[in-house]
Order: structure tokens, then sequence, then C-alpha cells
């Protein structure tokens, strides 16, 4: 089984980690490789090489879309795929990004019904992860530095967004912070953040809140996971549980 990971830049991807990993948990003889692109419309002729299976990351997730030939209703919601398969020569695109925003703050024993949750960012991963938190029922608010993207972003799916001089005090009354901003940014302040707040970073090995007074800082290795995961199995057909791998293990490869 030949698979891949498409983006630009691409280099940083430890997506190969992770299926490998996998592949050799489960004894399968299979293949997962970095592939460099400068255009969507580059990834329909990977197929004809023997690629089954192709992951994509930025800035491709939504340009891709029009390549298409089925989309999962998840990702046309989201309007935003992560997720290609070739069956019987059409292409299907599905989104599991919001399933690993979800699973990697439930994993860590949060419920998010009418948990109040803000978003950073505006992006494809932004709207998976509002997606995934409206599905459980969390109660969203959206924040980006281009105050017209976060305002149109939230009125396609029915959130709030912050303007800049709202942020402070939205922090102080939020559970659970999901930032989607590249690597090493950083809008909000320290003494903004509380004790009780929770965040998903999706950025790793390193993240902007490390050693913040907060009461958990989940990485983006655990978002990458998780993710990965139903990938795979869409992939494979196979649904993995974790007495077929060793999940720290895997983490650990990650960071």
């Amino acid at each position: 089984m030949k698979l891949a990971v498409v983006g630009n830049p691409i280099a940083h991807s430890k997506s190969p980690l992770i299926f490998q990993f996998l592949f050799e948990a489960l004894k399968m003889n299979g293949s997962y490789v970095r592939i460099l692109l400068n255009s969507a419309n580059e990834i329909p002729p990977l197929f004809e090489n023997g690629i089954v299976g192709i992951n994509i990351t930025a800035p491709f997730k939504q340009s891709v879309l029009p390549y298409l030939s089925e989309i999962s209703n998840d990702a046309r919601q989201i309007a935003s795929v992560n997720t290609v398969i070739s069956k019987e020569g059409k292409l299907h695109g599905f989104n599991t990004d919001y399933l690993g925003v979800i699973n990697a703050l439930e994993e860590k024993g949060i419920d998010l019904a009418s948990k109040r949750c803000l978003i950073l960012g505006g992006g494809g991963a932004a709207r998976a992860a509002i997606y995934g938190l409206r599905k459980r029922g969390a109660i969203v608010q959206v924040y980006n530095r281009t105050e017209n993207k976060a305002s149109d972003l939230a009125k396609e799916f029915n959130v709030n967004f912050l303007r800049k001089d709202d942020l402070k005090k939205a922090i102080q009354n939020t559970d659970t912070l999901i930032d989607t901003l590249p690597l090493g940014v950083k809008i909000i302040p320290s003494e903004y953040l509380h004790a009780n707040l929770t965040i998903l970073d999706a950025s790793y090995p390193k993240s902007v809140y490390d050693g913040s007074n907060i009461a958990h800082l989940i990485g983006g290795e655990h978002w990458l996971l998780h993710q990965a995961l139903p990938a795979f199995e869409l992939f494979t057909g196979i649904k993995l549980n974790t007495k077929e791998y060793n999940q720290k293990a895997l983490l650990d490869l990650l960071i």
C-alpha cells in the first residue's frame, strides 16, 4: 500500500512516522512518503503512480476540492479536505481534522458539552475545530487577526466572533482555547491566561504556551495523531484500538 502526505512546505511533516509505526505494529506492507507540491492540480496525477491514499496539508486543503468526485458530508460542511482516497477511479475527499480536535480533548477527560471554547485562526484547521466542537455541543467563539475573516467564518458556522478589544475578557470566561495559528505566533499575552484554562495548540513539537500557568496544555502531536488514526482507517479499512499499538511510544516519536 502506497500512501503520501502532500503540502508546501512538507519537509516538517511527521505523518510518515505515524503511518510507518502503525504499518510495523500491524505487520503490514506499506509506505508513506512526503511530496512537495506547488498546486492542488498536481494531486490527481499522483494516483496514477500507484498511490491509493493521500493526506493533504496546507495550503491545499480547500483548493483540492474542485478535483474530487465525492466529498464526505463532514468535509463538505467544513469546506476542507485532509484525506483523499481513490476508489474505482474516482477521488473521494474526507476530513479527519475535526476528529483530531475532539478526540485529543476527550482523551484528556474533557467533556465538551456546553464548554466555552475559543478558537484562534481562520484557516482549514480552525474550520475543522469549529465544526467538531459544535458537534459536541460546545459554545464556540472565534478570533482572527483579520477581523473580516473571523466575522465571515462566524456567520458561516453560526458562532460568535471576537474583536481585539474583547479578547482579554473572553479568555477569562473560556474553558478551552484551540490555537490554530502558525508555529511560533503568539497573540495572547501570558497575563490573559488563567489556571482553569485548557489549551490545545496545533503547533508541535514546541508551543508558545510552554510553561504557562494553565490547567492543561495539549500539544499538536495529539491533534496530529488523532486525525491520522481515522485517516488510517479510511485508507486500510482497519479500525485500530490501543491494544494493537503502543500509543505512548508513538507520541514520543512526535515530540
